[in-house]
């Protein structure tokens, strides 16, 4: 089966804006302000009709099953935009935040797997709600704030992204057997909170529909 290399290249720079937001956080010394600036990756992939793997899971219920795929090729883009920026990265002057950047990944790496999965089970959640405000919401500046809320609350909270990591472990050049397994559980977890309001949404709509036609 061919590539799809439009959807390709699309999730390849979305993994580079989701770069360029995780910078400027691992730069920003407030944290609130750190979290409100790494919305500009979101801001930049539904701007410039990009693809998010942690964009395109919500969507998952209400697609055929061959949509899988195409999540599936979305992550791996993804992967290579981010980990082209974090190691393009290392080579500039914003290697002097290299440090932070790896104390921020021990921590995530220092988590229990369970606890990772929960993170990022929640994380996947507030993505969603980013994602479908965003496509629902008319009002111009309602539906920004979509993107820019959820994005702030998942960063403040710890919860967690796995593009977002994936440029961190590369920027820390923390790849290895332990962070391959927690970038793929929380990978799952993404998807699996992604999944949770769609699902919920189709199965009281359908529950509606067949209470009606009583």
């Amino acid at each position: 089966m061919a590539i799809d290399m439009k959807t390709f290249i699309r999730s390849v720079m979305g993994g580079v804006a989701i770069s360029i937001g995780g910078m400027i956080y691992i730069r920003a010394e407030n944290h609130v302000v750190g979290a409100f600036l790494f919305s500009i990756g979101l801001f930049t992939i539904y701007t410039f009709g990009l693809d998010l793997y942690t964009g395109k899971v919500c969507l998952i219920p209400n697609k055929p099953l061959k949509f899988l795929g195409t999540v599936f090729l979305v992550y791996l883009g993804n992967a290579v935009g981010t980990a082209a920026s974090g190691y393009l990265l290392r080579a500039t002057k914003e290697s002097q935040y290299i440090e932070h950047a790896a104390e921020v990944v021990g921590l995530k790496l220092a988590d229990n797997l369970f606890s990772t999965f929960i993170m990022a089970v929640m994380c996947g959640l507030l993505m969603c709600i980013a994602v479908l405000g965003f496509m629902n919401i008319k009002d111009g500046i309602g539906r920004y704030l979509a993107l820019i809320l959820p994005v702030m609350v998942f960063i403040l909270s710890g919860y967690e992204h796995s593009i977002a990591d994936m440029f961190y472990f590369s920027f820390a050049n923390a790849w290895g057997g332990k962070a391959f397994v927690y970038i793929n559980v929380i990978a799952i977890g993404n998807l699996i909170g992604g999944c949770i309001l769609p699902l919920a949404a189709k199965i009281t709509g359908e529950a509606s529909n067949a209470s009606g036609a009583h």
